[in-house]
């Protein structure tokens, strides 16, 4: 009786750090996908950015205009790239996996590279998409920058 018992709290255990490991390992892989997205904004590289949306992605900016599509979103980015000779670096904070979907949230800073003076700052939420079982793209991206009246 007191083996039996051993051993399901000995499982117990070894279920719940294993459990605790996968968590751990989920935010590991959340900011592996966000440093995916900022190596290739902060390459200047249209396509490289482009090539992590889906086709159908969208992005939603601080309240503007929704974009749809890959094409759209690399062409805003695009334009975006010219604006103060932006660095962005992207902090997760919080992350959920399903199978096919990961959601990852955090924090945004866009830097000047030629003078250092911080650009914009905030919030960020992105849903990936595992695609054809082995790629995640990007289906969601979404971006706010809080207001600040009194500036």
């Amino acid at each position: 009786m007191k083996q039996s018992l051993l051993l399901r709290v000995g499982m117990l255990v070894l279920f719940a750090t294993a459990a605790w490991t996968a968590r751990a390992q989920e935010a590991f892989d959340a900011q592996k996908l966000a440093e995916r997205w900022t190596e290739a904004y902060n390459s200047h590289s249209r396509a490289a950015l482009g090539s992590l949306y889906t086709e159908t992605a969208h992005l939603m900016m601080h309240g503007s205009e929704t974009l749809t599509g890959r094409d759209r979103i690399e062409s805003f980015w695009a334009e975006d790239f010219l604006e103060g000779n932006p660095l962005t670096v992207l902090t997760v904070t919080h992350s959920l996996e399903g199978v096919d979907m990961v959601l990852v949230h955090g924090n945004y800073q866009v830097i000047s590279r030629d003078t250092g003076i911080v650009l914009g700052m905030g919030r960020f939420a992105h849903i990936w998409n595992l695609a054809n079982g082995d790629e995640w793209l990007l289906d969601r991206d979404m971006w706010n920058e809080p207001f600040d009246p009194y500036r």
